[in-house]
């Protein structure tokens, strides 16, 4: 059978696109506002940055080169040193996993875009059929703001109602989102059925998804020219109106004035490093995977460097106008904005609205605002299913080379009817546990595992001869002890800290998720590093001799690899047990 010609990028201009469509995702729109929020502003962003260059481009690097060097994804790049093949594996089961859930939530997105196209917003106002006697309409924030005796006389009001006055009021946009859209049950106990307009949103999502990767980096190189570049335009027409509104310049001192005695705050440094490492994929081999299809002699020095800059400066652009946002809903509704933002999706799903809701010709800003999260959330998406796709079809070339079209068609199909379960009424809960447990308790582990596979094990020494392959000269001497030293230091310090300071999930009333949630949370984890020590052993069993030969031989790099012209060109009967015998044989 004739061997499959793996795919390039035709240019790099596809390639770099496609990689800021990748590290520019949701994440950037509600969690790097939140953390900043909970982490005392401008104080966030000293670690935030620090982290960036320190951590983040220099791991980077690390993962782009190696992929670049030996154009392989994840499930085949650990020829470089077998005994650790369960990092490729359990990267592809997280990539999985979050491509389950975030399409989801860009599920939710569309929803809301649909519904942004309607004369009137239907979440600003409280004559809808899902609406409560405890509703009060969000554009009614400007009056109340005008007159507290207003909102005091709306409190007095609900005391027949058999809550506390602190809840006895609810916003139109907020019952929109629970009542509504997901008609959230009271708990992770009470599943309920399936939303029927998630799941025709759910479906849409992964069919756009499948169509624009049907012909793998062909079709998605082309797209992302697009995709890429609107959230941007989006983003900025946003800020500039943000600007415009009242209290807006209040939300932007509170984004960069930094309380200082929170600089010194552990938590705070490991936010920091938690958001830069999840927003550009490190260690998801998300972005390593696209740089496997670069031309071997890609600059991926410059590109490491270039790409968390974006990252950071595109975190700081959505700081600027969420925070101008908030601050405007903080002026409307006569209260601080300690008092405004909320976590996670109650950014973009709660707040933004709300605040879209009261702006002259609503409906454009809010269809401008939904538009942008579904390219921003697609973008990111398109590299995770990579991920997978590309790994399945370097380790079985023959069966999958030629039938991409097939097998991402398969993907998509799977894991759409995984998230199925998450458009339930109690879907929502379901989402929060698999993020939670699949975020927190591993990542940080397989990426403490990467950097010490790679720079202690196959040897940084070894990996900077890869580099000045592909580069024509060495690279800067300060990689070395980043990888080396630095960079395991910092993650293992994290994980340690997160393993330490982890808590359970809670409800929004403070109530604790029940016991059988950890237990599943855990399994969720435990399913992310179990590959590591099971193919690790398979790896120590293919060989002969005693336990520490056999050590030895699955420490070593296979005749795979190499760079993928001369992969080509070597007899099956070659081994190349180091990168120096791989370098001669290409020269």
């Amino acid at each position: 059978m004739a061997k499959t010609q793996r795919e390039t990028w035709a240019k790099w201009s596809e390639f770099f696109f496609s990689i800021v469509g990748m590290v520019v995702g949701l994440t950037n729109i509600w969690r790097f506002p939140y953390f900043c929020y909970i982490s005392g502003g401008g104080a966030f962003l000293i670690p935030f940055f620090i982290f960036m260059i320190f951590a983040a481009i220099p791991i980077l690097m690390l993962e782009n080169a190696v992929a670049q060097f030996a154009s392989f994804g994840p499930g085949k790049i650990w020829v470089m040193c077998p005994l650790f093949k369960g990092i490729g594996a359990g990267m592809i089961i997280i990539c999985a996993i979050t491509s389950v859930y975030y399409n989801v939530i860009i599920a939710w997105v569309l929803y809301y875009l649909y519904s942004s196209m309607h004369p009137t917003l239907a979440w600003s106002k409280c004559n809808n059929p899902w609406n409560t006697h405890r509703c009060y309409e969000s554009i009614s924030l400007t009056k109340i703001s005008q007159s507290n005796s207003t909102l005091d006389s709306m409190l007095n009001s609900t005391k027949d109602v058999n809550v506390s006055s602190s809840l006895a009021l609810s916003s139109s946009v907020e019952e929109y989102w629970e009542r509504h859209v997901l008609n959230l049950s009271p708990s992770v106990n009470n599943i309920g059925t399936v939303r029927p307009p998630l799941l025709l949103c759910l479906f849409l999502i992964w069919l756009i998804t499948f169509l624009c990767l049907s012909k793998g980096i062909k079709t998605s190189g082309k797209i992302v020219y697009v995709a890429a570049s609107l959230p941007y335009i989006f983003l900025s027409v946003l800020l500039i109106r943000g600007l415009t509104l009242p209290g807006s310049l209040d939300g932007l001192y509170y984004f960069v004035k930094p309380e200082w005695e929170k600089v010194t705050d552990p938590s705070v440094w490991k936010n920091a490093a938690v958001q830069i490492f999840l927003s550009i994929g490190i260690g998801t081999s998300a972005l390593a995977t696209l740089s496997s299809y670069n031309d071997f002699h890609n600059n991926c020095q410059r590109d490491a460097i270039i790409l968390p800059i974006i990252d950071g400066l595109t975190s700081f652009l959505s700081g600027l106008t969420s925070f101008s946002i908030l601050g405007y809903m903080a002026h409307i509704s006569g209260t601080h904005l300690d008092n405004v933002i909320s976590k996670g999706p109650g950014i973009a799903f709660i707040v933004y609205p709300q605040a879209l809701s009261t702006l002259p010709f609503a409906q454009i800003w809010a269809v401008m605002f939904f538009a942008m999260l579904v390219l921003i959330g697609l973008d990111s998406q398109f590299g995770h299913i990579q991920v997978i796709v590309t790994a399945i079809t370097d380790v079985y070339p023959e069966k999958f080379g030629n039938h991409k079209t097939l097998l991402t068609g398969i993907v998509c199909l799977v894991c759409f009817l995984f998230g199925i379960v998450l458009i339930t009424e109690g879907g929502l809960y379901v989402l929060q546990i698999i993020d939670w447990y699949c975020a927190s308790l591993t990542l940080m582990l397989i990426l403490f595992l990467e950097i010490i596979a790679v720079a202690w094990v196959y040897g940084a020494r070894r990996l900077e001869n890869d580099i000045s392959l592909m580069l024509g000269r060495r690279p800067w001497p300060v990689w070395k002890p980043l990888w080396t030293v630095i960079n395991p230091l910092c993650v293992l310090i994290l994980w340690i800290s997160s393993l330490i300071s982890f808590k359970h999930l809670f409800y929004g009333d403070g109530t604790m998720f029940p016991k059988w949630t950890h237990y599943v949370g855990y399994g969720i984890a435990l399913l992310t590093i179990i590959p590591l020590p099971v193919l690790g052993v398979q790896q120590i069993m293919k060989h002969t001799g005693s336990f520490v030969n056999r050590l030895k031989q699955s420490l070593k790099p296979t005749m795979e690899w190499c760079p993928a012209e001369t992969r080509a060109e070597l007899n099956k009967d070659d081994i190349i047990n180091s990168t120096e015998e791989v370098a001669s044989h290409f020269l």
